[in-house]
């Protein structure tokens, strides 16, 4: 927040910037192995929201990155399966190619997105009995 209350004055004069967050798919799906993680990640997803739709008009850009997981040090502690990890080199060519392409928000990899989106839509109780059997 401190760097960006420094950046923003210059970026809104010049009417153009760059801001990219990285954000995680955790933020769309509760899971117990991950609260304080996925609910970080949340209120970072909202931040950046409410920082497009105030900016937006100024030429400033803000790019939301939610990737799945990226082989690193925090990953390497996590003692439960890791669907579709990817290796840092791909997670990094990946987020450059979005950010390159300067996408509003980017979920990645497709496939563990569209899994988390499809538990989303389930019925409460379903969705509770799929969460809890797989932590």
């Amino acid at each position: 927040h401190a760097i960006l209350e420094i950046l923003l004055p210059h970026f809104v004069s010049q009417k153009s910037g760059k801001i990219v967050f990285v954000s995680s798919l955790a933020s769309l799906i509760s899971m117990p192995t991950a609260k304080a993680y996925a609910s970080s990640k949340r209120a970072l997803n909202a931040y950046a929201e409410a920082l497009h739709y105030k900016y937006k008009k100024e030429g400033i850009q803000i790019i939301t990155l939610l990737p799945g997981f990226i082989q690193s040090e925090l990953t390497d502690k996590n003692k439960f399966k890791m669907p579709f990890l990817l290796s840092t080199k791909d997670g990094v060519k990946i987020m450059k190619r979005a950010i390159d392409k300067n996408k509003r928000s980017y979920v990645f990899p497709l496939r563990f997105y569209l899994i988390i989106s499809l538990l989303r839509l389930l019925p409460q109780f379903l969705r509770e009995r799929i969460v809890n059997s797989i932590n």
